[in-house]
């Protein structure tokens, strides 16, 4: 599996910029990749990296819209992505 972290700029209607991380995932058994949104816990899929990074950002704009119309707060990115060694044992 391969893995992809991008982060993106997203315009909201009051021009101000709102930055989220997504985090991509190939699974080459399945043929697709999928993409998780820490700040809104939620994920989107597609058959390739950019169908599943246009799910993400239209998932994105769904909530944010929501969001506004209920008069919430938006989502902040308060993931921590880190990437850990393990030690392979073995023969």
């Amino acid at each position: 599996m391969m893995i992809i972290q991008e982060e993106f700029k997203m315009s909201t209607v009051n021009t101000n910029t709102i930055e989220l991380q997504i985090l991509f995932e190939e699974d080459k058994n399945e043929g697709n990749f999928s993409a998780y949104i820490p700040a809104i816990r939620l994920g989107a899929m597609g058959d390739t990296l950019e169908e599943a990074r246009k799910n993400a950002m239209d998932l994105v704009e769904i909530q944010l819209q929501t969001a506004r119309t209920n008069g919430d707060d938006l989502p902040r990115d308060t993931a921590i992505i880190e990437t850990i060694r393990f030690d392979l044992i073995g023969s």
